[in-house]
């Protein structure tokens, strides 16, 4: 578990330091209005708002009670590949729909059951609704399903991203994001799933 978190915060670093030239100061004004004017970092970067926006994600999970049958590796980091969907309102709220695929196969223990369970290629899909709470940072939460030849658990979905907006009419960002996954059947928590990843975006 601390090599995962230590792996995460040295990528966000990176990735932070390696895209930062991109990001447009909150504090820049808009010279044409006779008053100044702070222009967000996304109008700045890309005009007017942009509703739409479509994103596509690599990362890495963790999966705390997951292990691999052949190895009986107890710290389970798998690869996920994404692609949400989000309309935003204005630049503080929106909603979407967040989809994910496990490219891995594991064994997870459900422990008020006594059993463990198989996972092939997990697919969680979640229905979110996102909050700007300062510059440029967004947290998001929602209800959604992990559906999986085996069986299907309900999931709470949580995440926190960074966007970098990149200059121009294209509307392209650059990502970094945390989410945090429960999974649930029947009002018993099964297992939870964490996910650090990076995002490139598309605004229409």
């Amino acid at each position: 578990m601390r090599q995962f978190l230590a792996f995460c915060c040295l990528l966000l670093l990176m990735t932070t330091q390696a895209i930062a030239q991109y990001e447009t100061p909150s504090s820049e004004h808009d010279s044409s209005s006779p008053k100044s004017q702070k222009v967000h970092g996304r109008e700045a970067a890309h005009g007017s708002l942009k509703h739409h926006r479509v994103a596509l994600i690599w990362g890495h999970g963790y999966i705390p009670k997951g292990f691999n049958n052949y190895t009986e590796v107890r710290t389970l980091i798998i690869p996920v590949i994404g692609l949400d969907y989000e309309y935003w309102f204005s630049h503080k709220f929106a909603i979407g729909i967040s989809n994910d695929l496990e490219l891995s196969n594991y064994v997870i223990e459900v422990s008020h059951e006594e059993e463990e369970l198989e996972r092939e290629y997990v697919y969680v899909g979640a229905l979110m609704a996102y909050y700007e709470f300062a510059h440029l940072w967004a947290i998001g939460i929602g209800p959604g399903i992990e559906m999986e030849k085996n069986r299907n658990f309900f999931v709470v979905k949580t995440s926190i991203e960074k966007e970098f907006p990149i200059k121009g009419e294209g509307g392209w960002d650059v990502t970094p994001m945390f989410s945090y996954e429960f999974k649930s059947s029947n009002g018993h928590g099964v297992y939870d799933a964490m996910c650090f990843a990076i995002a490139i975006g598309k605004r229409f």
